[in-house]
């Protein structure tokens, strides 16, 4: 039984996630290589090489991608609430708003 699941299915395992993380992947051209050529490589060096090269390089490749797309630009707010500019333009409108209420509770209504 040993025999078998080493021999047969960890390696048709390994090939099947292997083949289902490349197709699935988004990123185009991780590496300088294709998508098609990295099936193909999965695919024609079974059971252990292509799909152990795949998730070697996929996971080497991902975290650097990541990390640069999660910060945010430098010299730039986050949120809104973060934006100075922005913050301004809100405490300008209510004060306005006051404004325009005491006006109207100082005028008496002309008949």
């Amino acid at each position: 039984m040993g025999r078998i699941l080493l021999f047969a299915i960890i390696p048709v395992a390994l090939l099947l996630f292997a083949l289902v993380d490349c197709i699935v992947d988004d990123e185009v051209e991780r590496t300088s290589v294709p998508k098609v050529l990295w099936v193909l490589i999965i695919v024609l060096l079974f059971p252990y090489i292509g799909a152990l090269a795949w998730l070697i390089v996929a996971k080497i490749a991902k975290p650097r991608q990541k990390r640069s797309r999660r910060r945010p630009r430098p010299g730039r707010p986050v949120a809104p609430d973060d934006d100075p500019e922005f913050l301004r333009r809100l405490v300008d409108e209510q004060l306005r708003k006051e404004r325009k209420r005491d006006t109207e509770q100082n005028d008496p209504p002309s008949a």
